[in-house]
């Protein structure tokens, strides 16, 4: 009997030499690399590779927090809120603002409808001054390839902050790392996270959120980091949008977290009469729209502020603005230990 004519469970034996693949394109409801999706041809992953896949993205997704329900027991019944952690209910308000009103209401829009974002938040560390006032969030995240591509990139953001009478402290980092899972089991377990950004009591760091990075993590997640896939799936602002949204900053300027959490300095132009008769005689629109409408009055002009880590996401995205370019960091100083609380918005 000939190949062709086996009998189908036997052609199936020798035909699906990727068994774990096709599991986890049908667990995870992956798609198909798109044809002409890169310059060059797609690797072959190994089933090994598959099989690491399926095993570690069934563990993460089993503590997704979006599908538990802390408030009862497994037999469905109410616990008794004595019974329940401290700070059970400020997490819980953390977790739905992060993934329900921020990522899954606003965010992930960003996506083509074809194509969705992917991700798997974690349930986030978190330490308290006064009830329902955070000192330090700690958040974790995965964000797996829409595509068949067994690839994950694992994100953490740490906000740390203190606000005293007469002084004020302010950490904030952000990190990836970057799971290929043709890796062995000990190679993925001692991964180490790569520092993308951070704002460290007035000390900004953002050269590694540019360009070459956006290209290799777009790369690196899709497979490609061309205008095709781009359009198939996000622009470079609305995926860094996404992946800062992944990570717990899910506010449209990117300058708080969820309970009021002020991620760092924001420039505020209109703050500073002669930049605001500047960018008026610029005839910069209020929005930093370029195709919107130029201001008329001046006392009536208010343009837009931004965030360090906002105009960060811009200049990497080429997105900047009529506004958004003309941006001013704030003055470098040795050492401070008194701000104004008006660079935070606080």
């Amino acid at each position: 009997m000939s190949t062709t004519e086996q009998p189908l469970e036997k052609k199936q034996k020798v035909t699906d030499a990727n068994l774990w693949r096709s599991k986890c394109i049908n667990r995870f409801n992956l798609k198909p690399l798109p044809k002409g999706f890169s310059s060059s041809a797609s690797p072959e992953y190994s089933d090994d590779s598959w099989k690491r896949y399926y095993d570690y993205r069934v563990k993460i997704e089993e503590n997704d927090p979006r599908n538990s329900n802390d408030g009862y027991d497994s037999d469905g019944n109410s616990i008794d809120p004595s019974e329940r952690d401290e700070d059970h209910e400020d997490i819980e308000g953390i977790v739905y603002s992060w993934t329900s009103y921020g990522m899954a209401d606003r965010l992930e829009k960003l996506m083509v409808d074809e194509v969705k974002w992917q991700w798997t938040p974690h349930k986030p560390i978190c330490r308290w001054d006064d009830p329902g006032t955070p000192t330090s969030v700690d958040y974790y995240a995965h964000v797996w390839s829409p595509f068949a591509i067994p690839h994950a990139i694992k994100l953490n953001h740490e906000w740390y902050g203190k606000v005293g009478w007469s002084y004020s402290e302010l950490v904030v980092d952000f990190n990836y790392m970057l799971i290929n899972f043709e890796d062995s089991d000990d190679v993925i377990a001692a991964g180490k996270f790569v520092e993308l950004c951070s704002f460290n009591n007035d000390v900004i760091k953002t050269s590694k959120l540019n360009k070459t990075t956006v290209s290799k993590l777009r790369k690196f997640l899709y497979s490609a980091n061309t205008a095709k896939s781009k359009a198939h799936t996000c622009s470079d602002k609305d995926f860094l949008l996404l992946l800062f949204g992944s990570m717990g900053s899910t506010d449209e300027d990117l300058m708080d977290d969820t309970k009021n959490c002020c991620l760092g300095y924001t420039w505020f132009p209109w703050k500073d009469e002669a930049m605001k008769k500047k960018l008026f005689d610029l005839k910069a629109p209020e929005n930093d729209d370029a195709n919107a409408d130029p201001p008329t009055t001046i006392d009536k002009y208010s343009p837009k502020c931004f965030s360090w880590l906002m105009h960060a996401v811009l200049a990497a995205s080429d997105s900047l603005g009529p506004i958004s370019k003309h941006y001013v960091p704030p003055p470098k100083k040795a050492s401070r230990t008194s701000y104004d609380s008006d660079d935070y918005g606080w």
